[in-house]
């Protein structure tokens, strides 16, 4: 990679380095779905960095601290949010000083007194309120151009189906089906994730359908149900996290994690609150164990002891 691009474009020079070079502590590649993740923090901790004249090669710890403080707002107590950003700035951060972009590692010095809880960290979600804020503008499918449309149908099928944006990648336009009383999508086999097919929520189906009759008319030499060209390319996770970004803020809302998995474990929450057993939400998310819904109903646990 040129170095002259983390100076160009931050956010596209992370991108390839994630996928080209990055590994995590076992010195193994990071998995797709984390790199969708990783992208997401970095864009906005490059945004703030650019609201405020600073660059990735400029920024020092008074930076990194400034942003911690902005990112209290939209943390929930006990969770490891601060810590991960943390060990992203630093990963990022020791390779610039690799190529010489850099002199030194602010990171570093502020991750040494960090630690991890010894508790499962929370995950993070929209609360029941911000889910139906959020809900009202992917059900809402009056966009101006197909690449709207298709984006919005992206953010609600994330939202009304629990996918992560590894699966939704490789759907097919059959994959999506409207026949019968229940419209579903059949998720193929993808890593640990279960084959399964999930009963796509209400609130996504208006708009799924009116994307769908565009892409079986389309006329595109691949079975991809997104394509990001004329071309029949899939759509790349950079692509996916700004989906849901651009979603969030038409709908007035920021998160800690503004990424398909912010939408994931609130599709999760959301049939937990609805009364379905820790079993049936695993297996609408692909999981086969119940750890991670486990963690999700303890939310819900949390929050009626501190009303009561």
């Amino acid at each position: 990679m040129q170095t002259d691009l983390w100076l160009s474009d931050p956010e596209a020079a992370y991108s390839q380095w994630q996928r080209a070079e990055a590994t995590g502590a076992d010195r193994r590649a990071f998995a797709d779905q984390s790199i969708v993740q990783h992208c997401s923090m970095f864009s906005r901790f490059n945004d703030y960095l650019s609201a405020r004249r600073h660059s990735v090669v400029s920024f020092g710890s008074d930076q990194i601290q400034g942003f911690f403080d902005e990112l209290e707002h939209d943390c929930q107590p006990g969770t490891t949010t601060r810590l991960r950003y943390l060990k992203l700035v630093d990963r990022f951060a020791r390779h610039l000083v690799a190529i010489s972009l850099r002199t030194e590692n602010p990171a570093a010095e502020m991750l040494a007194r960090e630690h991890w809880p010894e508790d499962e960290p929370t995950p993070v979600y929209l609360s029941e309120e911000d889910d139906k804020r959020l809900q009202a503008v992917c059900g809402s499918a009056s966009c101006e151009s197909v690449k709207e449309l298709r984006n919005t149908a992206i953010v609600a099928l994330f939202l009304g189906s629990g996918i992560t944006a590894a699966e939704l990648s490789m759907l097919r336009v059959q994959d999506l089906d409207f026949d019968g009383d229940r419209p579903s999508v059949m998720v193929e086999k993808h890593g640990p994730r279960l084959a399964r097919r999930v009963p796509v929520d209400g609130f996504a189906l208006d708009t799924l359908r009116e994307y769908h009759e565009v892409r079986v008319e389309m006329t595109c030499p691949t079975e991809w149900l997104f394509v990001a060209t004329s071309g029949g390319k899939p759509m790349k996770p950079d692509t996916l996290l700004k989906c849901v970004r651009a979603a969030l803020q038409r709908s007035g809302l920021s998160a800690a994690d503004e990424s398909p998995r912010l939408l994931r474990n609130t599709f999760g929450r959301r049939h937990i609150v609805a009364g379905k057993t820790n079993e049936q939400v695993s297996n609408l998310l692909g999981l086969s164990s119940h750890r991670t819904v486990t963690r999700l109903r303890q939310t819900l646990e949390s929050a009626a002891s501190i009303e009561g």
